[in-house]
């Protein structure tokens, strides 16, 4: 088990804005724009109190796999 995630530092860049629906099944990500934690985390507040159907929450952007490299 790793503990990088659950070693959250303000100035910790890479992140972008997750969120669902209380209620239902529905999900969605923000991914056009990554911010540092800090930041993601103060915006995840902002949105939580302008809409109380969804929750947000900041999540670590993954980089996209290099599938050329599976595929040579």
């Amino acid at each position: 088990m790793s503990t990088e995630n659950l070693i959250r530092r303000a100035q910790d860049p890479g992140y972008i804005i997750a969120w669902k629906l209380k209620y239902e099944f529905e999900t969605g990500k923000f991914t056009e724009e990554t911010m540092t934690y800090g930041e993601a985390r103060k915006k995840c507040e902002e949105l939580n109190q302008e809409n109380p159907d969804k929750t947000y929450w900041p999540e670590k952007q993954r980089p996209d796999p290099e599938w050329h490299l599976v595929y040579e």
